[in-house]
């Protein structure tokens, strides 16, 4: 037998060992000198000729302070001398990863076949686990929309010097949209042309300060929590004409179709949010929807970062606009939409706005006929402003 001090030891060195086990995978991050790559590429069933490389760069030293970049680009190599530069910015609890992944539903996969360098980002956001409480969020405080424009700048900078362009092209969706319109106002000389789907700058004034105990919105609700939501895409894209998780409802879905298109508060709760079958497909919308991160900083709902001053150097910028609207969402959308892609100043001519009737949030970028009605016209855009 083993001496009563050595067995002693090791169990203690066993209880140590388990409970590092149990501690989150990092603790603190080390920040890095920029991008760098992550994992192997890979490529697309429906897209095989196209590629996609991950990027990341450690901002700080909290677990949460990443931020990443998805590049898609045809070939096994990335392009040496892209034509097309694009950086597409996700909306509210989105990120880059290309969903759904088919060419028809997908701005990334639709762009990068037709020989585009197109690069998506991956907000702070993405990295926070969904298993996080609120009381793990206070890094979220600081979350403001000048530290968002900040990361941007450092994917554009990152961008610009692996690609050799001295000015890309902004795609931006909801959210995303208010900041490409910030980061144009703020680096002017970067941006090509902006892309603005479904999205607008807020013309509201600042609230003040967010409630104390609150760091983080959680994307789920009172009765559709993050667990069922997450449950209810995963039926939905396993089978969607099987049974739905309440009873109430034949399909699981008719359950999602419900859900989109009574989603209330901002969206209004008349297809505000997606308008199904008509507008959209409930597989397709699964696809995206699962992929969305839990959490975004609560501190931006109270904020407006368009001061007079950036207002004015956006409106000086004459950076060429494609803007396209939803109308479920509420009567005055498209007019704010329309509104906004004005302010950059640029000439009529390099402004556009489409109206998209009978269409919800998610319709413009991955609805039934979003290829033909919103992707095709933004390539052409895109290739008419190159310069």
């Amino acid at each position: 037998m083993l001496p009563m001090k050595t067995m002693r030891l090791a169990v203690t060195v066993i209880v140590f060992v388990a409970f590092l086990a149990m501690l989150p995978a990092s603790r603190a991050a080390t920040p890095t000198e920029g991008f760098v790559p992550l994992g192997e590429a890979h490529s697309f069933k429906d897209a095989p000729t196209v590629t996609e490389w991950r990027f990341e760069d450690v901002r700080g030293t909290s677990p949460f302070d990443k931020i990443g970049l998805h590049h898609e680009a045809i070939g096994k190599e990335p392009p040496a001398n892209p034509q097309l530069v694009i950086l597409y910015l996700p909306g509210t609890n989105m990120n880059g990863i290309v969903a759904p992944d088919d060419i028809k539903h997908s701005l990334a996969l639709y762009l990068a076949t037709h020989g585009a360098d197109f690069w998506a980002m991956d907000y702070r956001t993405h990295y926070v686990p969904p298993t996080t409480e609120q009381v793990g969020l206070t890094e979220l405080k600081g979350w403001s929309y000048d530290l968002f424009a900040s990361d941007i700048d450092e994917a554009v900078k990152f961008i610009r010097a692996h690609t050799k362009h001295s000015k890309i092209f902004l795609v931006g969706f909801s959210r995303g949209v208010t900041n490409e319109y910030l980061y144009t106002a703020m680096h002017p000389e970067n941006v090509q042309g902006i892309i603005a789907l479904d999205g607008f700058i807020s013309k509201r004034a600042p609230k003040g300060e967010p409630p104390a105990d609150m760091y983080g919105d959680d994307i789920g609700g009172a009765h559709l929590t993050y667990d069922k939501r997450k449950t209810l895409m995963e039926m939905v894209i396993a089978n969607a004409d099987g049974p739905a998780p309440i009873p109430k409802y034949k399909t699981a879905r008719e359950n999602l179709e419900h859900v989109v298109r009574d989603a209330g508060g901002v969206f209004g709760g008349h297809g505000g949010l997606a308008n199904p079958p008509d507008k959209s497909d409930a597989v397709e919308l699964a696809k995206l929807l699962i992929t969305y991160d839990r959490y975004w900083p609560t501190v931006q709902d109270f904020e407006n970062p368009f001061t007079p001053e950036r207002l004015a150097t956006l409106e000086k910028s004459k950076v060429p606009v494609l803007a396209f609207a939803s109308t479920n969402i509420a009567p005055e959308w498209p007019s704010m939409v329309e509104q906004s892609a004005h302010m950059t100043g640029a000439d009529a001519k390099d402004v556009s706005v489409t109206k998209l009737d009978g269409a919800g949030h998610l319709d413009v970028l991955c609805g039934n006929d979003s290829e033909s009605i919103v992707f095709a016209p933004s390539l052409e855009f895109i290739k008419q402003h190159q310069k």
